[in-house]
C-alpha cells in the first residue's frame, strides 16, 4: 500500500492584506503531482481541510478542483474531519457532505469512527471527538470537564477495539485520526484551538494489528515510536505556515509505503509553496550586516529590536528598506527596556480562554476569582457554540 499522508491544510487561513496574490491551489496541485509521480493507491487527509467550519465558496472551489484532479488520475482520497470543520453535534450537516451526497466512487469522507476499505487495506478512522456530542447526553451533563475528557478518551479506545474486532485478522490495518497524543510536540495549533483536551498516550493507542498510525492535529511534522509494539505514530504537520510560530518548521507531507508485518517506509516531501516567515533580531549596529535581504524579499517579515543602538538613524533607514523590500511587512516589536515602542502593529495569536484566565487572575474583584472555574467552563461552552454557529 502506497499513499500520501497529509493533514491540517487549513484552507482559508487568514492572509495579510498585501498577500492578495497568494494561491492556495499551488500547494494542492503539488500534492496531486506527487501523488501521480509516486503512483500512490490513496491520498489520506487526517483532518482540518478548512480553517473555518463554514468556508466561503472560493476555498470550497479550490478544494473541489483538487479532488477532481485526483479523480481524473484515478487516485482515491480519504478525508476525516478535524476540530476546525467537523460536526460538533452528531448528525449535523457540514460542507464536506456534498462529496457523500454525490456518491463519488473514489472520495471517502468520514465524520464518525468507521472502517473504510480501499484497495484491500482497512482504514480505521477516528475523526476529532467533540465534547458537545458527549455532554449532550443526560448522564454526562453534570460531570466535571476533566472527567468528561477522560471518559471521551476511554470511549475512543473502546471504539478502536470494536472496529478492530469487526475487521478480524489478515488484512493491512491503518489508523487515520485527528487527535493529539501526549508524546507529541505542540506547534502553532495551540493558539487556534480553544477547546480543552487531554491527549492520549501512544502506548494507550498502540495495537499490534495496526501497521501505521496516520495522525493530524499537531502542526509540527514528527514521527513518534511506541515502546509497546515499536510502531510509528506520524504527524505530517500543517501543509503551510500560518504565523510566526511556524517560522522554523518545515512544511509538507509524507509518502508512505507499508506492508503487513514490515517497517513502513516514510519520506517527507517539503511543500515548496509554503509561506515563509522571517524574524530579524536587532541587538546592535552589527545586526544589520547579518540580515538576509533575499529572504526578506520572499518572506512575511517582522523586526524584533532587543538592544540599544548608538546610531538610531541607522534603524530608521533600515526599517524603510525592509518595508519596501519585504514580500509582506508584518510589524515592529521594540523590546528595549524603558523605550517607547515604535511598533507599527503587533499581530499576535491569542487564545481567548487564556486571555480570560489572565483577566480573572489580575482582577481586583475577589468574587470573580472565586467563580473562576465556573466562568471558564461557561466560556468554553460559549466558544464551542460560536464555532458551531
Amino acid at each position: 500500500m502506497r499513499f500520501l499522508h497529509l493533514a491540517d491544510l487549513h484552507l482559508g487561513f487568514p492572509l495579510r492584506e498585501d498577500e492578495s496574490k497568494f494561491d492556495f491551489f499551488k500547494s494542492l496541485n503539488f500534492v496531486v503531482e506527487k501523488a501521480k509521480e509516486y503512483e500512490v493507491d490513496v491520498v489520506l487527509i487526517a483532518g482540518d481541510v478548512f480553517h473555518e467550519r463554514s468556508p466561503n465558496a472560493k476555498f470550497q472551489s479550490v478544494f473541489s478542483s483538487f479532488v477532481k484532479e485526483l479523480m481524473v488520475n484515478k487516485i482515491p482520497v480519504l478525508i476525516i474531519t478535524g476540530n476546525h470543520e467537523g460536526p460538533s453535534f452528531r448528525g449535523k450537516n457540514i460542507h464536506l457532505d456534498v462529496y457523500d451526497n454525490l456518491k463519488l466512487p473514489s472520495v471517502y469522507v468520514s465524520k464518525i469512527s468507521e472502517v473504510v476499505t480501499i484497495n484491500g487495506a482497512n482504514f480505521i478512522t477516528l475523526p476529532y471527538p467533540f465534547k458537545l456530542n458527549f455532554i449532550s447526553k443526560e448522564e454526562n451533563r453534570n460531570r466535571e470537564e476533566s472527567e468528561v475528557l477522560n471518559l471521551m478518551n476511554r470511549r475512543l479506545l473502546y471504539i478502536l477495539d470494536e472496529k478492530l474486532s469487526d475487521i478480524g485478522n489478515g488484512n493491512l490495518n491503518i489508523l487515520v485520526g485527528h487527535i493529539p497524543v501526549s508524546e507529541g510536540e505542540v506547534g502553532f495549533e495551540k493558539y487556534i484551538n480553544i477547546t480543552s483536551e487531554i491527549p492520549l498516550s501512544i502506548e494507550e493507542l498502540d495495537r499490534i494489528n495496526i501497521s501505521y498510525f496516520a495522525l493530524g492535529h499537531l502542526h509540527k511534522h514528527q514521527i513518534i515510536r511506541s515502546k509497546k509494539y515499536e510502531h510509528v505514530f506520524v504527524y505530517p504537520g500543517s501543509l503551510d505556515r500560518l504565523d510566526f510560530g511556524d517560522e522554523d518548521d518545515e512544511k509538507g507531507f509524507y509518502f508512505v509505503e507499508v506492508e503487513p508485518s514490515k517497517e513502513p517506509y516514510l519520506e517527507f516531501i517539503k511543500n515548496p509553496f509554503a509561506r515563509e516567515f522571517y524574524t530579524i533580531e536587532i541587538q546592535n549596529e552589527n545586526s544589520f550586516k547579518s540580515v538576509d535581504m533575499e529572504k526578506v524579499k520572499r518572506s512575511i517579515t517582522r523586526l524584533l529590536i532587543k538592544g540599544d543602538l548608538f546610531e538610531e538613524h541607522m534603524l530608521s533607514k533600515f526599517i524603510e528598506i525592509v518595508k519596501k523590500e519585504a514580500y509582506s511587512f508584518a510589524y515592529i516589536d521594540d523590546r528595549r527596556e524603558g523605550n517607547i515602542p515604535i511598533r507599527d502593529f503587533v499581530s499576535k495569536a491569542i487564545n481567548p480562554i487564556e486571555s480570560l484566565i489572565e483577566y480573572i487572575d489580575k482582577s481586583p474583584n475577589e468574587d470573580i476569582k472565586k467563580l473562576k472555574n465556573k466562568i471558564i467552563e461557561e466560556a468554553k461552552i460559549i466558544f464551542e457554540e460560536i464555532n458551531e454557529a
